[in-house]
């Protein structure tokens, strides 16, 4: 009887963190496809309306880096929306070196990371859900 408790009251403790663990995600962005990451931020709009606190980071790194940049950037409406829901635009700094940006020709509700890559392990090995733009 007494064992019986013991797993009883870990079942139930369980189940109780279970449904109190918020759910966070990471999406990978690296193709310079316009309709690549107008689909991330339709995404995200989609999710947030189901999942209102979800957590959301996006890292963009490769030619997509170019979405974050003010003067080539056609998504800045959508770019100032997620930042004000709460969403973390991240610019990797390798990609920024590789493509000759300067961190002053970024939107400014952009992050610099310095690398994309140990940016979406690092998330991953945290447990949140991994994500590959696409359309």
């Amino acid at each position: 009887m007494k064992y019986l408790f013991i797993v009883v009251a870990f079942f139930i403790t369980s189940i109780g963190y279970a449904q109190d663990k918020k759910l966070k995600v990471v999406w990978d962005v690296s193709d310079g496809d316009t309709t690549t990451t107008a689909g991330v931020f339709r995404q995200i709009n989609n999710a947030l309306v189901q999942v209102p606190d979800l957590q959301i980071e996006v890292v963009f790194h490769g030619p997509a880096i170019y979405m974050l940049v003010k003067d080539s950037t056609v998504f800045i409406s959508r770019i100032k929306s997620a930042k004000e829901k709460g969403v973390v635009l991240s610019a990797c700094n390798n990609s920024m070196k590789r493509f000759k940006i300067d961190s002053s020709q970024l939107v400014e509700e952009s992050s610099i990371i310095p690398s994309a890559v140990v940016e979406l392990i690092r998330k991953q090995s945290e447990g949140w859900s991994y994500l590959k733009a696409g359309h």
